[in-house]
Order: C-alpha cells, then structure tokens, then sequence
C-alpha cells in the first residue's frame, strides 16, 4: 500500500538501504578507504593503484579497497557505520554513487561528514593525463597521506 504518492525522491534511491555486506565483506575498520573503479587482478590499473599507495607510504593494514562497477550505488552512511573511515579517497567514483549531494573540489582535500575526503578521476584518466596526476600528488595525497606535512585543520 502507498500511503504517500510523489516524484520528490525517485526509487533509484531504495538502493541506498541495502545490505552492504557483498561489498564489504569481510572489511574491518580501518582509517583509509580507497573506493575505486573495477579493474582486472592483473591490469594496468592494480599496478598504479598500488604504486600510488607505496608512494604515499600506505600499507595494507591502515586502509580498505572496495571496487565499485559502472553506476553502482552504495550507502555512505553504511561504510561510514561498519568500516570507520577517516580518509576516503574516491577514485573514479562521484559523490553521488555515496548518495551523497556534495560538490567536491577534485584532487585536493575536502572535509564532509567529520571526514577529510580526496576525490579524483579514474586511474585510466590518470594514466592519460600527466597534469592531473601531479596535481594529485602534489595538492592531495602529499598533503592528506605524508605524516611530515602539517595535519590538516580537523584531523
């Protein structure tokens, strides 16, 4: 029976109340999720993903991967619940796959939800575009990731 008959929010967003177990698995709480395109166990993409982690002197037991295919939307408010984050670093995936209704500046900090969050294009994109993977380097991951640089306010 529907008691309440609108358009204001489209049932595109139910999915927003899953269960997220599939894609959490058996995560525990980490400070760091990584929330990232698909890619193949062995492709081009893993190895860059992981470079930039090395890179950012991060190791597997401070951070968490998800992948997320295409268009797939899951919950914020869930990762939020069950795995802690207090860094997300959002690779090829818009804050509105989070159900998230924010503008995040790409390639640099944002602070949102008690969160600092570094969004960024996908790690194709990235291959493809030398620019923007200094700038994430030099205005992102430097500055959230390098314990010698000054924390950021909040954190």
């Amino acid at each position: 029976m529907n008691i309440i008959k609108t358009d204001l929010v489209s049932p595109d967003f139910d999915i927003l109340w899953d269960d997220i177990t599939e894609i959490t698995g058996g995560l525990v709480q980490k400070d760091v999720l990584i929330i990232v395109n698909t890619f193949a166990p062995e492709s081009t993409e893993k190895a860059q993903l992981i470079k930039m982690l090395e890179a950012s002197k991060l190791v597997p037991e401070q951070y968490n991967i998800i992948q997320l295919g295409g268009d797939t939307r899951v919950a914020w408010h869930q990762l939020r619940e069950r795995l802690g984050p207090k860094i997300i670093f959002l690779i090829g995936i818009r804050p509105s796959q989070l159900g998230i209704s924010s503008l995040f500046q790409l390639n640099a900090p944002n602070r949102f939800n008690d969160c600092v969050w570094l969004p960024t294009v996908s790690l194709s994109e990235l291959e493809k575009n030398p620019e923007a993977k200094k700038q994430l380097w030099n205005d992102g991951m430097k500055v959230v990731f390098d314990p010698s640089q000054p924390p950021l306010k909040g954190r």
